[in-house]
């Protein structure tokens, strides 16, 4: 399910920014409905069967081995700010065959065909023969033609103290002013929190979670501020 979200940050069923969205494929969810497909272009719809990795049934009717699907997508295991153009790979090639090892992490998809670059975030990818599921954040990024316009510097700290119960700090810099919002997800790739703190600049600013109302587990924290995403993990322990 791909769900858009309002100027610069992500809401309930999708988009962090006009040009972000936050995809989900359920567990088992039948792959040949266009709600389990990320519908990128006219040409690139990624999904997943029940096992095996991803594949752009736009153009293939399973995932290949042969071309470590999906077809019509290139893959760097780095933000798409800094990606060699000499890196971009398969998708099962850049992950190494451990999907879940780049949980949490930036990743850049490229669409040759297209000609366009996105930053991925991916939440959850589930593991074995357990129905296929996995989700991503996958913001469209200009910077792999021109990256001279991304700012200096966006630091977030990790999490003290993590585990937690029931808040947790994160420390942050803000170089130019931006808005910034941080976006909770569990998980299985559901937003549970959303904060809108305006436009923020500087140095040593301080972010405070409250799981008072949240289940024990992990979480992701997905901060946005203007082009830029990061995410940290914070474990909840009641």
């Amino acid at each position: 399910m791909v769900r858009p979200l309002c100027a610069g940050l992500i809401i309930g069923a999708g988009t962090v920014s006009a040009d972000t969205v936050v995809f989900t494929k359920p567990d088992s969810a039948d792959w040949t409905l266009p709600e389990n497909q990320d519908r990128i272009t006219d040409n690139v719809w990624i999904t997943r069967k029940d096992i095996q990795s991803l594949f752009n049934i736009a153009q293939e009717d399973g995932y290949d081995h042969l071309n470590d699907s999906p077809i019509g997508t290139l893959w760097a295991d780095t933000t798409t700010a800094v990606a060699d153009p000499a890196s971009y790979t398969s998708f099962v090639a850049m992950h190494g065959g451990g999907p879940q090892s780049i949980l949490g992490d930036t990743v850049s998809l490229y669409l040759p065909q297209d000609e366009l670059y996105f930053d991925v975030i991916f939440l959850s990818y589930s593991g074995g023969n357990t129905g296929g599921g996995f989700s991503y954040i996958r913001t469209s990024t200009s910077l792999g033609a021109d990256k001279t316009t991304i700012p200096k510097e966006f630091f977030v700290s990790k999490n003290y103290p993590n585990p937690f119960n029931p808040t947790t700090a994160f420390d942050y810099d803000v170089p130019d002013a931006l808005p910034l919002g941080i976006t909770v997800f569990d998980i299985k790739g559901r937003m549970v929190q959303e904060h809108r703190l305006g436009v923020k600049k500087g140095k040593q600013n301080n972010f405070v979670l409250n799981g008072s109302g949240l289940s024990s587990g992990v979480y992701s924290c997905v901060f946005t501020a203007g082009d830029f995403q990061t995410v940290r993990k914070a474990t909840l322990v009641k």
